[in-house]
């Protein structure tokens, strides 16, 4: 599919997963498996992190994975308890394999962007959308899924989203849209939400696309070359075949963990991030409980 083609969401995921029905195919399509591989576990680093951090007990919960893709997250709630996940995805293909590989869970076809889009009337515990709404590019659609996902909570849900909430807006790819934090704050406020935290997953793992977001311009300059070192690498092992695949994976590695130091020092982080909301009456109501005491 060429960028001079018209983006049309479920024919571009579509086509992705059906030709490669990996990490791959749902993350940086520029870099192979094995550094997806480390990109999702600096993922799941994080949000296993943050649920402890902010002490979530999961045992017995409702998930609602939005875009669920590969199914990558299922183990990880799995292990932590979850009762039950109903993920949700904008393709038949992910939704197809997904139905074969977990029968016990349920799962959908619909877009998160349409009016239309869930029957079922039911509240969610957890709702996770992961690196889903910077690829609703319209902006009317983008404010739909806001009010879909806020129709899905009750007052205690724990909304989970992976995003690059920009400290300054630009313009991004053709099937991206990078909103800023600011707007964000904005939005979910008018619907009710309120976010509660949000922290870097990457540093020099990601594209740097809120590289603005770093003071100092030798530490910008340092990403920016970071990033591009591990771009002409990258490139450089898909050509080698299985030796170039087992050094990628090594690359990798040691990227990741570099990542998990440098984030252990700051809060800050040009990539990636992850946000954790809530409803505000619940916000509201815990606040009144702290300043009561």
């Amino acid at each position: 599919m060429s960028k001079t083609d018209t983006y049309i969401p479920q024919k571009y995921w579509e086509k992705r997963l059906s030709k490669d029905f990996s990490l791959t195919g749902v993350g940086h399509i520029a870099f192979g498996l094995e550094y997806n591989i480390w990109l999702y576990r600096a993922r799941l680093s994080v949000l296993r992190r943050l649920l402890k951090e902010r002490k979530i007990n999961c045992s017995g919960r409702k998930v609602l994975d939005i875009g669920v893709g590969t199914g990558f997250y299922i183990n990880f709630w799995e292990k932590l308890g979850v009762k039950h996940i109903t993920g949700i995805d904008i393709t038949t293909k992910a939704v197809s394999e997904l139905k074969k590989r977990y029968p016990n869970y349920r799962f959908m076809n619909a877009d998160v962007s349409k009016s239309e889009f869930l029957s079922i009337n039911e509240k969610f515990d957890i709702i996770t959308v992961f690196d889903v709404l910077f690829h609703i590019v319209k902006q009317d659609e983008f404010e739909q899924a806001i009010k879909n996902l806020k129709n899905l909570c009750h007052r205690d849900t724990i909304i989970l989203v992976m995003d690059h909430f920009l400290k300054e807006y630009k313009t991004s790819g053709w099937h991206e849209n990078d909103r800023t934090l600011k707007y964000y704050k904005n939005i979910l406020s008018s619907n009710g939400i309120e976010i509660e935290s949000v922290r870097p997953i990457f540093y020099l793992m990601n594209t740097p696309v809120d590289i603005e977001r770093i003071n100092g311009n030798f530490l910008k300059y340092f990403i920016r070359m970071a990033w591009r070192i591990n771009t002409k690498m990258t490139r450089c092992f898909k050509r080698l075949g299985v030796l170039g695949r087992c050094v990628a994976y090594c690359w990798a590695l040691t990227v990741y963990c570099i990542d998990r130091v440098i984030l252990k020092c700051t809060s800050v982080g040009p990539s990636t991030k992850l946000l954790l909301a809530k409803d505000k009456f619940s916000c509201e109501t815990v606040g009144k409980k702290l300043d009561d005491t």
